[in-house]
């Protein structure tokens, strides 16, 4: 062995060498390389290939099947479990995944408990940890308990991630499908993993994009020397006109929409959720309701981002004030008219607070001056409640704004209570 490692030593030298001096730039660019990697694969099996697809999430819907299936002892096994006998602690119950996910929230939100104050009361089990699994094969006329959730969760935990597992896979393969997605999403609530939701959705918009690019580049509709920037404007106009059978607008914007509302963004940088707003907005379009409290959003955002960069601030002006205009959605029929105003009050507001960021008091001062007259809104308790909140910002920001400018007097007039 010796002199087997003494004749061969120069290539061990050698080949460790190499390694260490590109181990460094592996390690850098190691998602580029998995993701050349993942494409080489794909195309060798073709992609999209639905076919694949349909078959991976075929398997994860059989794991999740077989788990809410019984044996020929199952009823007997269920009455066991329910009688709360120490040794009946094994005994599975059937998979119900919206329980799991209520499970998931549950010791979520106890997770500074100490594990002794978890266990549940009788009273609780019976009325909120019931599933109509369950209770369809309840003996007549008795009161059962819910399984212990931290035992159930674990009892079914695992098969839960096989079919997570499947469906993911099932996403390299789905292209502009919607429904990879939405498999995962059933899955990932109840394994406590919402991460892989944004994941899949965001992966979706992407390979849609990808999709749509490479058909126009293909049918050679895409003009060369174009920018990242505007090679997605040819995409999103190519989808929103949906030029390709195959791919649905609704899905895509769908996914977008899932990728603010299920997730709350946590999980996004602002740059990330920037791209997304820019995205939406362009498939609502300026005529349609949605296109107001978007570009809403999307001024909070450039607010957020003023923290850190001032320049942002600029950009939360110009977004507030356009999305102040409610003419544009004034017109629309069945439209809630005491809360676009709300709206429109709130905009103004926020408007005027960037432009306090940015030291033009003069500026801000006239808007919270023209707001003046507008109080009423939201003041008013006949059209939906006073909006305490919004009032305290407006009296805030005055009160900081009148200081500003050495007008301290009108700005201790202002009442700390209202």
């Amino acid at each position: 062995m010796n002199q087997i490692f003494r004749e061969n030593l120069k290539y061990i030298l050698a080949v460790l060498l190499v390694w260490a001096i590109t181990f460094p730039w592996i390690l850098r660019n190691r998602d580029t390389i998995l993701a050349k990697l993942t494409l080489t694969y794909n195309s060798f099996f073709g992609y999209p290939n639905p076919r694949i697809a349909h078959q991976l999430i075929a398997k994860g819907d059989a794991v999740l099947e077989g788990r809410k299936e019984g044996g020929s002892n199952f009823l007997q096994n269920i009455t066991q479990f329910f009688s709360s006998e120490e040794n009946t602690k094994g005994t599975v119950l059937p998979l119900d995944l919206a329980l799991m996910e209520k499970s998931c929230l549950y010791f979520r939100s106890k997770e500074h408990v100490e594990e002794h104050f978890l266990e549940l009361t009788w009273r609780e089990k019976a009325s909120e940890w019931g599933s109509p699994l369950f209770q369809r094969m309840a003996p007549q006329g008795e009161l059962l308990l819910g399984p212990n959730p931290k035992d159930y969760w674990n009892s079914h935990i695992e098969a839960v991630l096989t079919a997570l597992d499947y469906y993911k896979r099932a996403l390299r393969f789905s292209g502009p499908e919607l429904i990879a997605p939405k498999k995962i999403e059933s899955v990932a609530w109840a394994s406590c993993r919402p991460s892989e939701i944004l994941l899949a959705y965001k992966t979706h918009m992407l390979e849609t994009e990808s999709y749509v690019l490479q058909k126009l580049t293909d049918l050679e509709k895409v003009p060369s020397g174009l920018s990242a920037v505007q090679k997605r404007s040819v995409v999103l106009s190519s989808i929103k006109r949906s030029d390709f059978s195959e791919v649905s607008a609704n899905d895509y914007l769908e996914s977008l929409l899932r990728q603010i509302l299920l997730t709350g963004m946590k999980q996004f940088s602002p740059r990330e959720m920037d791209d997304i707003y820019e995205r939406i907005l362009y498939f609502v379009g300026s005529d349609e309701r949605e296109y107001l409290k978007f570009k809403f959003r999307r001024a909070e955002l450039y607010f957020q981002l003023g923290k850190e960069e001032n320049s942002y601030y600029e950009k939360a002006t110009i977004e507030f004030k356009e999305s102040s205009n409610i003419q544009i959605a004034s017109e629309l029929e069945d439209i809630n008219l005491p809360a676009l105003l709300v709206h429109e009050f709130e905009a103004k507001l926020k408007q005027a607070e960037s432009l306090h960021k940015l030291k033009e008091n003069n500026k801000s001062l006239v808007i919270l001056d023209s707001l003046k007259s507008k109080l009423r809104i939201v003041d008013e308790r006949s059209v939906g409640g006073k909006k305490d909140e919004i009032l305290k910002a407006y009296h805030n920001l005055n009160r900081s704004v009148l200081r500003k400018l050495g007008r301290y007097e009108e700005a201790d007039e202002i009442p700390f209570n209202e």
